[in-house]
């Protein structure tokens, strides 16, 4: 059953409003515009992480793949599935960006190296997604996503649909990755009568707040997960954008 959040959605709008103001002076980023393999490395290194763990393991392989004569912002999954093999497997390529978090905290989790290399090779081998175009093209026919969207929730530890969500967002998409970070902000601005919310319910109440704000969900997304990691929300006059850096 759905949950009607309209109330909710106008108290966190006014509380947005207050605390983020004009959006025209919110940071802004663009996720990885040419790169599906950079959506999938930064959207499934995210959760759970100091986002700086995720920009050095983005840049780790940027590194590599500058060595090589390549261009990391440029990857699809084909040179993504690339390095794999020229590391030897999952283990050599968490060595290669010198990150070897688990997926999750129980024993015997897969790498998060692992997890990536399984989401690569589903979406270039089963669903032909090479490229952040070829997302964009299966979307003009579904815009659902259906297919993708089983696809990535059937990866070890990715049934949340979080990652999936942050997936779409870089890729270009106006989706909402509600993690923890936005979920703590709703919960401390909403009266919610002492129910927790799952992460598609904040998702959703995001998506609302943004219709009345008005702005885009993405970048209220963003700006609120700024907010509460302790970074800077506003630009500094007469600088345009942070470019360059990875959405949140």
């Amino acid at each position: 059953m759905t949950t009607d959040f309209t109330a909710e959605a106008e108290q966190l709008t006014g509380v947005c409003r207050d605390i983020f103001g004009d959006e025209s002076r919110w940071i802004t980023a663009d996720g990885y515009p040419h790169s599906l393999a950079l959506c999938i490395i930064d959207s499934i290194y995210s959760t759970g992480s100091n986002y700086q763990a995720v920009i050095n393991v983005v840049n780790e392989y940027r590194a590599y793949r500058r060595a090589q004569g390549g261009d990391a912002d440029r990857d699809g999954t084909e040179e993504l599935l690339a390095t794999f093999n020229e590391a030897g497997g999952s283990a050599g390529w968490a060595e290669l960006v010198n990150n070897r978090k688990p997926a999750h905290s129980k024993a015997n989790a897969p790498l998060k190296a692992e997890v990536i290399r399984q989401a690569a090779e589903v979406l270039h081998c089963k669903l032909g997604y090479r490229t952040r175009e070829d997302l964009h093209t299966a979307y003009a026919n579904d815009e659902s996503l259906e297919a993708l969207k089983k696809a990535w929730l059937r990866l070890p530890s990715q049934r949340s649909g979080v990652t999936y969500n942050y997936l779409l967002i870089l890729a270009g998409f106006q989706s909402v990755k509600p993690d923890r970070m936005v979920i703590r902000f709703i919960e401390e601005h909403v009266d919610l009568r002492g129910r927790k919310l799952t992460p598609s319910e904040a998702a959703e109440l995001i998506k609302k707040v943004a219709e009345l704000y008005p702005t885009q969900p993405r970048r209220l997304d963003h700006v609120i997960w700024r907010h509460v990691s302790g970074r800077e929300v506003f630009r500094e006059e007469e600088v345009s954008s942070n470019v360059g850096e990875p959405a949140k």
